[in-house]
């Protein structure tokens, strides 16, 4: 009954040792792999073992029965009776043995492969967000017009396979919308590609030691812009300090964070209710039973716990070694250090104004965090915007150092965010149409930032629920320059005088997110180069972030 069983799980064995899993053991260490093995040989031989022993039962078994009704006898019939009984147990006892032994061979499979095997689970975090947005402008000519788009698609990974080091990759699809290809007809046309948007490491665990290192693609410390355009901003369109200054560069850094926090026991989370979506969740809801929708009945509600993040140091200091664009004199000969570098000095506090969590729900300022920030940096023409505009003239412009302010705080459910980024001096160069540029870039902004339904464990306003945000952001010295394309004159280089967004959004489940917003923007009078106009925008986007 059971050898059929044995030389099915004896050739499952094989199989899979010889199949599924060569690929995977070939890949991993060769002690692990001939452990696994020594392990496998082991059980197969004692199942042999097993079955010759059950198959002489199964046939004496056989035989006995046989035997069985020759017997007269009262003695005899109950001797017999005891004899097959014996017999009966000593089989069920191997039978048993057997499944034992195939629940160890299948269990010790499954823990070889999953410590052999890829971790992929265990040390890397997969993330990411989509973006459609749609929308009406009217633009500085008066000319207006609608768009539809996918403004944004990213996969963010994020791998720790130990507790000092933690590695980031972002990919983000691009349009192509900037950078036109020739075919071989003749015609233009743009090509959408998947571009590595940021790639680094972080070496260090600033709540153990203080020094840390970071290598890679990434956003250097230059104003609030961290790269995470929903994090960063609770706006639809970035305020102009972003837009003009945000770096992005292969870089080397080195920090310190001080003084490392006291290891405590973690804090014991606590149960609370989310915040609530105010307004298109619940109106969805009444038009689908108008309509007569009747929905299941509603599930129990897991609570969620919420465990207050650890204290990070409040003093951070760091410097950064960049490959830039700008350079001084006529060529540019490779990086050089002395002249593409960056530094950050940080300053963060919060509490919770002495008072437990439960009791702070109607007492207006707490919880409250500042978080304030000065950056330096080598040249301000390496951010994206200035780098990609103004590249035809990098070696007129030389370097051009700069500096960023800002101020980001929370008074309970009111996010602040104050910024000044610019260039310390002023630099020029001769356009297209022989003009002297004279510029010295710079932009500030205020936001403001409201939650409803606010709770005091909220750690981030805008994150959950709806909420109400409002931009003011000016630029100074960029209102651009005139290049010859294609034998046309166009304005290039150039951004808004002045830009106002006022923003609403609401998260209607976990993930999806619906903003609407509006921008009301300014161009430089015409003695500046500029139009003197106001454009107008209506714009709104779905998100969903995972």
């Amino acid at each position: 009954m059971f050898i059929p069983q044995v030389t099915a799980l004896t050739g499952g064995l094989f199989c899979l040792l010889l199949r599924p899993c060569a690929p995977l053991l070939a890949a991993n260490n060769s002690d692990d792999i001939a452990e696994l093995r020594r392990a496998i040989r082991a059980l197969e031989a004692q199942n042999r073992v097993l079955m010759k022993r059950l198959s002489d039962l199964e046939v004496e078994k056989s035989w006995a029965q046989k035997r069985s009704p020759v017997v007269t006898g009262q003695s005899g019939s109950s001797g017999e009776t005891a004899g097959r009984k014996g017999l009966e147990e000593r089989v069920h006892h191997l039978e048993a043995t057997l499944t034992a032994h195939e629940d160890a061979t299948r269990s010790i499979i499954r823990d070889a492969i999953s410590t052999t095997g890829s971790k992929i689970n265990e040390s890397v975090t997969l993330g990411g967000s989509l973006e459609v947005a749609t929308g009406w402008n009217e633009d500085f000519s008066g000319r207006s017009e609608g768009a539809l788009a996918l403004n944004s698609a990213q996969l963010d990974l994020e791998i720790q396979v130990n507790d000092w080091t933690l590695g980031s990759l972002v990919l983000e699809y691009d349009d192509g919308g900037d950078a036109f290809f020739r075919s071989t007809d003749g015609s233009e046309a743009s090509i959408d590609r998947v571009n590595i948007d940021t790639a680094f490491l972080v070496v260090g665990d600033t709540q153990r030691f203080p020094l840390f290192g970071k290598f890679g693609r990434m956003i250097l410390p230059f104003g609030i812009s961290t790269g995470d355009p929903v994090a960063d901003v609770l706006t639809v369109e970035d305020p102009m300090t972003i837009e003009i200054f945000e770096m992005r560069r292969n870089a080397i850094g080195f920090g310190l964070e001080f003084p490392t926090p006291v290891l405590r026991p973690p804090t014991p989370p606590i149960a609370l209710k989310p915040v609530r979506p105010l307004l298109l969740n619940p109106l969805v809801n009444s038009l689908s039973r108008r309509f007569g929708y009747s929905p299941p009945p509603a599930r129990p509600i897991r609570p969620t716990y919420f465990a207050p993040s650890p204290t990070p140091p409040p003093f951070n200091v760091g410097i950064y070694f960049y490959d830039g664009d700008t350079f001084s004199g006529k060529d540019k000969n490779g990086w050089e250090p002395a002249d593409h570098f960056s530094a950050t000095i940080g300053f963060r506090a919060g509490g919770n104004c002495g008072r437990p969590y439960h009791q702070l729900r109607d007492f207006g300022p707490c919880p409250w965090t500042l978080d304030i920030d000065a950056d330096y940096i080598s040249s301000v023409f390496d951010s994206r915007f200035l780098a990609r505009e103004y590249q035809v003239h990098l070696g007129q412009i030389g370097i051009v150092s700069g500096v960023a302010l800002s101020v980001k705080a929370t008074l309970g459910r009111v996010s602040l965010v104050g910024e000044w980024n610019g260039a310390l001096g002023e630099t020029g160069f001769s356009d297209d149409s022989g003009n002297t540029i004279v510029i010295k870039p710079s932009a500030w902004q205020l936001s403001l930032g409201y939650q409803f339904d606010w709770n005091p464990w909220v750690e981030s306003i805008g994150a959950q629920g709806t909420y109400l945000a409002i931009g003011y952001s000016e630029s100074r010295g960029l209102a651009g320059f005139t290049r010859l394309l294609n034998g046309e004159s166009v304005r290039v280089g150039r951004v808004p005088k002045k830009r106002f967004l006022l923003s609403m959004g609401e998260w209607i489940s976990d993930g999806l997110k619906f903003a609407v917003e509006y921008a009301r923007e300014w161009d430089y009078s015409t003695d500046d180069g500029g139009t003197g106009s106001v454009s107008n925008r209506v714009s709104a986007t779905i998100l969903y972030v995972w």
